[in-house]
């Protein structure tokens, strides 16, 4: 299977290149190269168990088999050459964790507010699974959705005392969508994002998840205002009347649209603001709608040209404004939800990305694109259309800050489909890869490591304070010049032999004789720092 997924990537990347006529078409060596900084994400979803859990309850049976399911991902996802999960832990003001604000998630226990087996802490656990791989935990977080229905009745906060009850503070909103001759009605209740109170709701939900929690970044999604909500009389018009009315001078001309904008980007940047007080190493990212810029309005603004091709709807439909968010610095990156294959009728992938890569340039901040692995079914032609995407991500990139992030873990994990682990692993992904490192941000040098040591099978160092480290080994007719790394972070990455957030590794079977080993500090912000090298490869 595998053989015939290389044989598909060079036919995949010719036709490409066949197809399109302008902007940066990603050459064979491109798609295929493995570059050593690169985000390889995968978005793990709780909601409705689409891709876990498989089985919901309270009772210890449950919760070890949740466990099972979970670790059978990550090994997948680990195997895959994925280094980042992006695991959903607050899906409609619930939670996979231990909240001291809000319950315990319907999708966990099958309940909401139903407490599960003792001690069992899904987020707590994946934190833990996915450092024991290697890999990078990202909290997913849907900031404003409640339910796609009414308000949900009051229930017990996860941990603690109390309940959660924000329509009794005032903080939430209904709205009911009628039927129309295209589209049936639909109810779906959100936090207010213009409730001062559901804002700091927000950010204290967030402040928690990683002060608490030891995992490496925080995500939101898409999910801002109710799609479509009326502007004018009703819902959040007499909020919006009396903001202008106590702001004059400064909201003078502002719409309700922009109001409502405006709501959105202050709930970005409060939750940036205690990101840099509480837990500075921490990635932030948003997956906006895959096409921005306002349709020209905001696009102007910002001196940018508009994408050229498809319809950036979110600007006044859900009223959000992602070229704010990185003018502003409130993101370290965005990843947008390019979910169309290149060869989409209005919008295809490759200029989109182009313009998301050029946009995220301009901010000096990131750009990690969501590909969609269902756009095409099952099959060879849909890995290698996945190839081609990442390889046309790495083309809009520094060298240096590229990636991807795959929607879904399910149709990774074989839940829906099976292929694309082994066809990322045999071709993007044949070594491993580092976080891009987030320059904008303050980073002290640790210095190398100290005690740097071979005890049998086993390479240890003494472990320094918030730090991670990354591995090498080097056969012995390789010179450490010759082994470097041509963008001057320590060594190539095919030597690298794992990612650690501890103090020691096991050496491979097959690196254990003929080989000299490296060990270099990795931060927390994403830089490489200087390596500690042992030079002998005999055990002590």
């Amino acid at each position: 299977m595998v053989a015939a997924f290389m044989d598909a990537a060079p036919l995949c990347a010719k036709k490409r290149a066949d197809v399109h006529c302008a902007g940066d078409i990603p050459s064979l060596e491109e798609t295929l190269h493995s570059p050593k900084h690169e985000m390889r994400g995968a978005w793990l979803a709780t909601v409705y168990g689409i891709d876990w859990p498989s089985r919901q309850g309270t009772t210890a049976a449950v919760a070890d088999e949740q466990k099972k399911e979970l670790c059978e991902i990550l090994d997948i996802l680990q195997g895959a050459g994925i280094n980042a999960v992006m695991f959903q832990v607050r899906s409609m003001g619930d939670a996979m964790y231990a909240s001291s604000f809000e319950p315990w998630s319907q999708y966990l226990t099958g309940e909401r507010g139903a407490r599960p087996s003792a001690g069992w802490d899904p987020l707590a656990f994946a934190v833990s699974e996915a450092h024991r791989r290697g890999m990078e935990l990202h909290a997913w977080v849907n900031p404003f959705r409640l339910a796609n229905g009414p308000v949900p009745a009051v229930a017990p906060v996860a941990k603690g005392k109390g309940s959660f009850d924000p329509a009794a503070k005032g903080w939430t909103m209904t709205y009911r969508k009628r039927a129309n001759k295209r589209q049936k009605g639909s109810t779906v209740s959100v936090l207010d994002p213009g409730n001062p109170g559901a804002r700091k709701h927000i950010v204290d939900v967030c402040r928690e998840i990683v002060t608490r929690y030891d995992v490496d970044g925080l995500v939101f999604d898409d999910y801002f205002y109710p799609d479509a909500l009326p502007l004018g009389g009703g819902y959040d018009f007499n909020e919006y009347k009396r903001y202008i009315a106590r702001n004059k001078k400064s909201s003078s001309g502002m719409s309700q649209a922009d109001w409502r904008r405006d709501n959105v980007a202050k709930t970005v940047a409060e939750v940036r603001n205690m990101l840099d007080v509480d837990a500075p190493w921490v990635r932030f990212g948003i997956s906006p709608a895959g096409v921005a810029g306002g349709n020209g309005t905001s696009a102007s603004r910002y001196g940018l040209k508009v994408p050229e091709v498809g319809n950036d709807w979110m600007y006044d439909r859900i009223y959000c404004d992602p070229l704010r968010w990185l003018d502003e610095g409130s993101v370290d990156y965005v990843s947008p939800q390019l979910y169309w294959s290149s060869d989409h009728e209005t919008n295809p992938y490759e200029p989109l990305a182009r313009w998301w890569g050029s946009v995220a340039l301009r901010f000096g901040r990131h750009c990690f694109p969501s590909q969609s692995v269902g756009c095409l079914p099952e099959s060879d032609a849909a890995w290698c259309e996945q190839g081609y995407q990442v390889g046309v991500n790495r083309c809009n990139s520094t060298g240096s800050d590229a990636g991807s992030i795959f929607y879904s873990t399910a149709h990774i994990s074989g839940k829906k489909m099976c292929g694309l682990g082994e066809y990322l692993s045999a071709n993007c992904y044949r070594y491993p890869a580092l976080l891009p490192a987030m320059p904008w941000k303050k980073a002290e040098n640790p210095g190398a490591v100290s005690y740097f040591r071979r005890d049998g099978d086993i390479l240890g160092w003494n472990l320094q304070e918030n730090m991670r480290y990354v591995v090498y080994a080097v056969p012995n007719g390789v010179t450490l010049f010759e082994a470097l790394d041509e963008n001057g972070s320590n060594f190539e990455s095919q030597y690298i032999i794992g990612v650690t957030y501890g103090d020691r590794m096991e050496i491979p079977v097959d690196c254990r004789d003929g080989y000299w080993y490296a060990v270099a500090p990795y931060d927390r912000y994403g830089n490489e720092w200087d390596a500690a090298v042992l030079e002998s490869g005999k055990k002590r």
